[in-house]
């Protein structure tokens, strides 16, 4: 379906201008998230210093744009303070602090713009004008998209750029141009330089659409051509597509270069294996130490000290399992001498050894182009082993469940909103479009780190397209349906207004029994509280307040709730306090109906 040219323009500027103005709106009503100081410092760091070194489990472009306000208004930092201390001032200096979150959080906007004009392109090359402005509309309007779009965080970050290069990788596969390759190259380096999840999201997605194309090949093969010869993928464009990204990065670590062992012991936490393996590697006769070997040596050294062989010494393991190791004995005897003969190496780890090997050597020996980018994505690869502690359906567990983004997508997002995507899904199942947000999801089913929707953002934008598809589709069999669906999507996103990041849809009728963290409390509602503070007169508030922001510099007449008494008069808490706190601290407030709730994460206490 084509729509005129003129309403194409401005349909396509009622759509930015609505979008921009509602994330607008939020950024004076909702103090900083948790996450929002160590982004801003992070890319101040980046842009007024030679490092970058604060925080490396994010890459720095996005952080760049929440931190260059602060840097042009020439704010400084406190450097002995701790890092999200310094981001913290930097957000309160000179006592403008909701100015200085405008500034941060602006910073986004190229980001969701960027989804939003690829999400519109694609769809109007997929399924025509009607489908790309629908597909746009309803992006724009998302909760859990506006949401992300209105905080100075990376989560839309990743979901613009994901859907920028799978756009750009479908149009490269329909005209494989010089021009397209170096467009999709441009947008793998943009997607790698601001978010590492690009690296999950993005070849997920890519794999959907390349099975895809290599079905509709065999079968064009099979049918005679006429004319010129189709355009192949030549060898010189693929080094294109393969040297840009690499340029990005480097480009976005200011043309470092160094060994990735060093690197490794200036961003990786002390207690971290890769941390001690680096350590290791840096004395001389031990540069073979790498990770995987220290853990081999702790599961051996745990055997040995449950026979009683307390003390094995890691030098010692190394030459009992055939590594040159110049310091073995070193404390006048071998230690390993009691604590059993040491197991024999896997099938597969003999097979990696020669692989693991060649690499640790470039790790300690061959600088390379943007160490700190590999050393981040290790830190997170990292943490997302370790697990990160989660709460869904009433119950905790440390390293999450496989099923919780699925049940945070469902719950998080507008129902109209997945009736349109699964009924798209259906009606494209031949296609691949219809199946790239599902194998986007399947990496995240397997994370450990559950604490909120937006760490699958990414797969918004996709079933965005899918549902504008759907919705014209249905328009044509159904103008009726089409405005009962589309009238209450739009009605359900403008009533959750400006509550996008703590949004649940209709049927959760007790979000914070279902998930907490950044999909219900992220410390965003403390200038509400202030604001609650001075409507009703409180003169003395108990506050246990879960977030990054300085209580004590607002106008808060508050101490600390005590965890070891009751207490009486008025009583402010946050939902995390309560879901992640000692569930013993706090449980007399349960004989307690709270008077309000302040925003969607604080419940505000009278007790007699």
């Amino acid at each position: 379906m084509q729509v005129p040219g003129s309403w194409w323009r401005w349909l396509l500027f009622a759509i930015v201008v609505v979008a921009v103005v509602r994330i607008a709106a939020t950024y004076r009503v909702f103090s900083q998230t948790i996450d929002e100081p160590t982004h801003v410092v992070a890319g101040f760091e980046w842009l007024t210093t030679g490092t970058y070194a604060l925080d490396p489990e994010h890459p720095p472009l996005a952080r760049i744009l929440f931190a260059a306000g602060a840097v042009l208004e020439g704010a400084e930092w406190r450097e002995e303070l701790p890092r999200v201390a310094r981001g913290t001032e930097l957000l309160y200096r000179d006592g403008r602090y909701r100015h200085n979150l405008f500034l941060a959080r602006i910073g986004n906007l190229p980001y969701f713009l960027l989804g939003l004009f690829a999400v519109m392109a694609w769809g109007r090359r997929l399924f025509g004008d009607a489908a790309g402005l629908t597909a746009g509309a309803l992006y724009s309007a998302l909760p859990p998209i506006l949401a992300h779009a209105g905080l100075a965080t990376t989560d839309m970050a990743a979901a613009a750029t994901v859907v920028f290069a799978l756009w750009a990788l479908d149009g490269w596969l329909a005209e494989r141009t010089w021009k397209r390759a170096a467009l999709l190259g441009a947008a793998i380096g943009l997607g790698l330089i601001s978010k590492y999840s690009f690296v999950i999201y993005f070849p997920a997605g890519a794999l959907a659409l390349l099975v895809a194309n290599a079905n509709v090949g065999r079968a064009s093969a099979r049918r005679p051509r006429g004319g010129r010869a189709e355009a192949r993928p030549t060898f010189r464009q693929l080094l294109v597509i393969g040297f840009l990204p690499v340029l990005f990065v480097w480009a976005g670590y200011k043309f470092d270069t160094g060994t990735l062992n060093e690197t490794r012991l200036k961003v990786l936490p002390p207690e971290s294996l890769r941390y001690q393996a680096a350590r290791f590697a840096s004395f001389e006769g031990y540069d073979w130490v790498r990770p995987d070997l220290v853990i081999r040596y702790y599961d051996y050294a745990h055997a040995a000290a449950n026979r009683g062989a307390v003390g094995v010494d890691f030098v010692d393991w190394a030459k009992a399992a055939g590594y040159p190791s110049p310091q073995a004995g070193r404390s006048g005897r071998d230690t390993t001498a009691n604590g059993g003969p040491l197991p024999r190496p896997s099938l597969l780890d003999r097979v990696q050894e020669p692989f693991l090997r060649a690499w640790q050597s470039v790790v300690v020996h061959v600088p390379l182009p943007a160490p700190y980018w590999i050393a981040g994505a290790e830190y997170v690869a990292q943490h997302s082993e370790a697990g990160h502690p989660a709460f869904l359906l009433g119950e905790h567990r440390p390293e999450g469940w496989w099923y919780y983004f699925p049940v945070l997508l469902f719950y998080k997002t507008p129902l109209a909103f997945l009736l349109l995507a699964l009924g798209g899904m259906v009606l494209l199942r031949r296609r691949a479009l219809a199946w790239v947000p599902l194998v986007m999801l399947l990496p995240a089913l397997t994370s450990k780190i559950n604490i909120g929707v937006r760490h699958v953002l990414p797969l918004y934008p996709v079933l965005a397209i899918v549902a504008g598809y759907a919705a014209v589709v249905l328009w044509k069999k159904s103008r009726v349906a089409t405005v009962v669906l589309a009238g209450w999507f739009f009605v359900a996103g403008a009533l959750a207004h400006p509550d996008y990041l703590p949004y649940f849809h209709e049927l959760a009728r007790h979000p914070e029994e279902i998930a907490t963290d950044s999909n219900l409390d992220w410390g965003q509602d403390l200038l509400r509280l202030e604001r609650e503070v001075r409507e009703r007169r409180i003169g003395h508030l108990y506050l246990s307040y879960f977030g990054s922001a300085d209580w004590r510099r607002h106008a808060i007449p508050a101490e600390e709730l005590p965890r070891d008494r009751r207490v009486r008069g008025w009583v402010a808490i946050s939902e995390m306090q309560l879901k992640f706190g000692n569930p013993e601290d706090f449980a007399w407030l349960g004989q307690y109906r709270p008077v309000a709730r302040v925003g969607k994460s604080i419940r505000l206490y009278r007790i007699p």
